[in-house]
């Protein structure tokens, strides 16, 4: 077991492999546990880590460290702590959220996430709805630590800009340096006026509940993360939820200029696929972000899809996304 301590708090995680750096970070169902398979296929090549978030696992149960903001800061300490400048990053339900979020903040840090189970939902202004798109100047200031609201982002002031600009600078030094040369802003909720939509709160309960829904008592995998899920501090899971937006996930993902897959199995009976609108909406013009969706798969991907270590390889290894292969295994959507 290794860890360290945060505050007073512990932080549990594994490591295993030598050479590029990846972190795991789990969902509402388990721990860091059942990321086993693959990092056993991935060590081979590269240095993999998997961590449990607070409330979770053999990490701290602190209630004042479990909102979604405390966890994104997480994973800032756990690089800094580990000495990790960079790093692609995998996440799972809670965790693809922590990880688009603390891509957001920590551009920096981050060479290329895959986000499996990620909730995205329509919010009903699709066909009107502006993209934002990426722009040089906004990616400074994003850097910075500005807000992200929707359906626009605010442009950065001057003073903003030329922080980040010095911070940026710092980093080309010390790759830390902009981690640590000021704290990012919180994660606020959107102006009334845009409507924040909040679907998840009814969807993400309790460990217990979800995991019946997503393995049977009969399946091997129901034991398995069920030995996590009793260490799981439900106010954990509550709290993670709470600020979540719909419209702001969704404009957070058009915004994300590195690599990205977004994943998803099409029976998930905790976290709906997205429909035709959103996958076109996030995906418009980005040749950087890739959707793929597995028929027959379930909450647990890396569970239940024999080749799901395979299919991430592949994207770890692929030098440009847009023109990464497809092949017949892996199940794309068309558009």
């Amino acid at each position: 077991m290794s860890a360290f301590t945060l505050g007073g708090e512990l932080v549990h995680y594994e490591v295993l492999g030598r050479g590029r750096q990846v972190i795991f970070v789990h969902g509402w169902i388990g721990s860091w546990r059942y990321w086993i398979p693959t990092l056993q296929y991935l060590q081979a090549k590269y240095r993999v880590y998997a961590l449990d978030l607070f409330g979770f696992g053999d990490s701290g149960k602190n209630p004042d460290r479990y909102s979604l903001e405390h966890q994104v800061e997480l994973l800032a300490d756990f690089q800094r702590e580990l000495g990790v400048p960079k790093a692609a990053f995998v996440g799972h339900g809670l965790g693809a959220l922590v990880v688009l979020e603390y891509t957001r903040r920590y551009p920096q840090n981050v060479a290329r996430v895959m986000l499996v189970s990620l909730p995205l939902f329509d919010t009903g202004d699709l066909d009107r709805r502006v993209p934002v798109r990426p722009q040089a100047a906004m990616g400074r200031a994003l850097a910075a630590g500005s807000p992200l609201t929707a359906p626009t982002v605010p442009s950065a002031s001057s003073a903003a800009l030329r922080e980040a600009l010095l911070e940026a600078a710092r980093a080309r030094t010390d790759p830390t340096a902009a981690t640590l040369a000021r704290p990012p802003a919180p994660i606020e909720p959107a102006p009334a006026e845009q409507r924040p939509q909040n679907p998840l709160q009814a969807l993400i309960t309790d460990a217990e509940s979800m995991l019946a829904k997503a393995f049977k008592r009969s399946e091997p995998e129901y034991d398995k993360l069920n030995i996590d899920v009793l260490k799981t501090d439900g106010r954990a899971i509550r709290e993670s939820v709470a600020t979540y937006d719909a419209g702001r996930v969704l404009d957070t993902l058009r915004l994300l200029t590195i690599p990205a897959v977004v994943l998803h199995g099409l029976d998930d009976p905790i976290i709906q696929p997205p429909s035709d609108a959103v996958w076109n909406y996030i995906t418009a013009d980005k040749e950087n972000l890739l959707p793929v969706q597995l028929p027959n798969v379930r909450h647990f991907p890396m569970l239940e899809y024999d080749l799901y270590a395979s299919l991430l390889n592949d994207f770890l290894d692929a030098p440009d996304v847009s023109r990464l292969e497809i092949k017949e295994r892996w199940r794309r959507r068309t558009r």
